[in-house]
């Protein structure tokens, strides 16, 4: 059986601010195994294990002023320790589509006890651009 942590938003889109790295929130856990959830944007491993992580995000769809034909660039990560000794791991870099952009990873990397995980994301729009849904996922086989 494993051990599952699950964190969603999906009510409220998250604005982004360009060019700034930005710790993804989330509204509510889905499902939280030996509670691993901490402050809705955090998953801490109880115990150090093998974990596989995962994420989906959604981007609103863009707008982009007449005339503009930069190209958009969104990413995403996951990070170990967003508020002490930072390392990120698993990073994704995209171009922006017109519509919404989907963003879906999976990344294997052990989980340390009492070492919280996020998710972050970054793009070089203009102006604030909002997530309008995400999901972080980390699980790992019980041992």
């Amino acid at each position: 059986m494993a051990t599952l942590c699950k964190l969603y938003r999906g009510e409220k889109p998250q604005l982004i601010p360009p060019n700034t790295w930005t710790l993804l929130t989330f509204e509510r856990a889905v499902r939280n195994d030996r509670s691993m959830m901490r402050s809705l944007s955090l998953i801490v491993p109880g115990r150090d294990g093998d974990f596989l992580w995962s994420r989906n995000i959604r981007w609103a769809a863009i707008t982009v002023p007449e005339g503009d034909t930069r190209p958009r660039q969104i990413m995403s990560r996951f990070v170990r320790d967003p508020h002490g000794e930072r390392d990120d791991t698993g990073a994704d870099d995209r171009t922006a589509t017109p519509g919404r952009s989907w963003q879906t990873v999976c990344w294997p990397f052990a989980g340390e006890v009492a070492v919280p995980v996020g998710v972050e994301v970054w793009h070089d729009h203009h102006t604030d651009w909002p997530v309008e849904r995400a999901q972080f996922v980390g699980t790992t086989s019980d041992y």
